[in-house]
């Protein structure tokens, strides 16, 4: 079982951001744009995609665990794009 799932309340708040960026967090979203393009994102996440969907990988061995990556992969990139239109890009 992933460490995620069993340490649900270490891992079920913001453990990565300083300080300044939880009082404004669309700082994040403004550095990590400005570093990445749409398109580049976009070619990065269906690498990870791929990568899951071709190789001998246990985690995604059944039709479901695909369909849920696929599901997420979706939810991802429309997050990608949302925080893409927030920054103004």
């Amino acid at each position: 079982m992933s460490k995620f799932l069993e340490q649900r309340e270490l891992f079920d708040k913001v453990i990565c951001l300083d300080e300044e960026d939880r009082q404004e967090p669309l700082r994040v979203f403004r550095r990590f744009f400005s570093d990445y393009r749409l398109h580049e994102l976009r070619h990065i996440l269906w690498g990870m995609v791929e990568v899951c969907l071709t190789t001998e990988n246990d985690g995604f061995s059944e039709p479901e665990e695909r369909a849920d990556l696929l599901l997420r992969f979706r939810h991802f990139e429309e997050l990608l794009e949302a925080g893409w239109l927030m920054v103004g890009e």
